[in-house]
């Protein structure tokens, strides 16, 4: 086992332990803000505040709930890349950061289209005027840079981990 590769499995580790607490709060806090939006009291707790892009609650709650789906889903599939790191493979962890970006990308992808297509039922439920509005900010762009990103360097991995099969079988 190299030196060097001694403290990175030990960030890895922790890293891994930051993600899983990471996992846990975010999803707790969400199904928090799906019982407020549900039961109605949203105002109640003040110090969550809940944006609902003026859905009725149910929408609001199924856009927050595929969210948490697939930003719960990114955060294991790192969970699995830092093992993976921590075991010593770090080449090897290319497709789980494939997949952590990939699920990052359609967390991104769904808070954006979302509400916008929950919004367009409601208006077709009630009768009105059929408007699609998207929001897509500062913060929804820079996560999709970063997906994009990741690919890139998931890519660079794969590639390294090509690199030294065809040295391995060299010597």
């Amino acid at each position: 086992m190299s030196e060097l590769l001694l403290p990175l499995r030990a960030s890895a580790r922790r890293l891994r332990y930051a993600a899983l607490a990471a996992i846990a709060l975010f999803e707790l806090v969400l199904l928090l803000a799906v019982w407020l939006l549900l039961a109605g009291g949203r105002d109640s707790v003040p110090a969550l505040q809940i944006h609902d892009s003026g859905l009725p609650p149910w929408a609001a709650a199924a856009s927050l709930l595929l969210i948490g789906l697939f930003v719960g889903l990114a955060l294991l599939r790192l969970t699995r890349m830092l093992a993976r790191v921590e075991a010593g493979t770090p080449f090897a962890a290319a497709g789980d950061l494939r997949g952590f970006a990939f699920y990052l990308l359609l967390a991104v992808l769904v808070s954006v289209f979302a509400p916008a297509l929950f919004g367009l039922v409601v208006q077709a439920q009630a009768g009105g005027e059929h408007r699609l509005e998207l929001a897509l900010g500062s913060t929804e762009l820079l996560a999709l840079l970063v997906s994009a990103l990741l690919f890139f360097v998931a890519r660079l991995l794969d590639e390294a981990q090509r690199l030294a099969d065809d040295h391995s079988q060299i010597v």
